[in-house]
């Protein structure tokens, strides 16, 4: 299971970033308080410090009329962008592919820039932008030709949890559904 790790990371990474771009997409301007709280400037100090940049991403500062959800936001954010088993480097160029799968304009942009800060060059920039590429046109392809997966047979089910999560139960489903009401 800990082989699995960098998979849930990365499964978290681009469920935020989803998040993320949601927010920052949607038409949401007016929502942005007009002068943020001093709960909200402590988060965007955070922000700025994260992203070594004078800003605060469109996203948090949509936000941020909700401190409690600009902090919630921000706290899952920072986690996942954080080096872990994958690198910031690597999770950037996730959140990129992410991004331009989903045609988000600012997490395409946003990410890209990140990614450029963080050192990686246009040659890298075009190998992530290519293998998103190849993967979308293949899923593209095989959902107009509504292909089902083939991979079923290959190997079984895992039931066990991710990582962090419950262990499951011992009792057979026969002795658990006798319980039942």
């Amino acid at each position: 299971m800990a082989d699995d790790a960098p998979w849930y990371e990365a499964a978290l990474l681009v469920g935020v970033t989803n998040a993320l771009n949601v927010v920052a997409d949607s038409p949401l301007e007016s929502l942005e308080p007009a002068c943020p709280s001093a709960e909200a400037d402590a988060v965007f100090a955070e922000i700025r410090a994260f992203y070594d940049r004078a800003d605060v991403p469109t996203a948090f500062r949509r936000v941020a009329a909700d401190p409690g959800y600009l902090a919630d936001l921000w706290g899952a954010t920072r986690r996942v962008f954080t080096d872990n088993r994958l690198t910031r480097r690597h999770k950037e160029a996730l959140a990129f592919a992410a991004s331009v799968t989903t045609r988000s304009s600012f997490g395409t942009a946003f990410h890209l820039s990140e990614m450029r800060r963080l050192g990686v060059g246009e040659r890298g920039v075009m190998e992530v932008l290519g293998v998103t590429q190849m993967f979308s046109s293949y899923t593209k392809i095989a959902d107009t030709l509504q292909l089902e997966p083939d991979m079923g047979d290959i190997a079984a089910v895992d039931h066990s949890p991710a990582p962090g999560g419950s262990k499951p139960s011992t009792r057979s489903a026969e002795a658990r559904s006798l319980q039942a009401p």
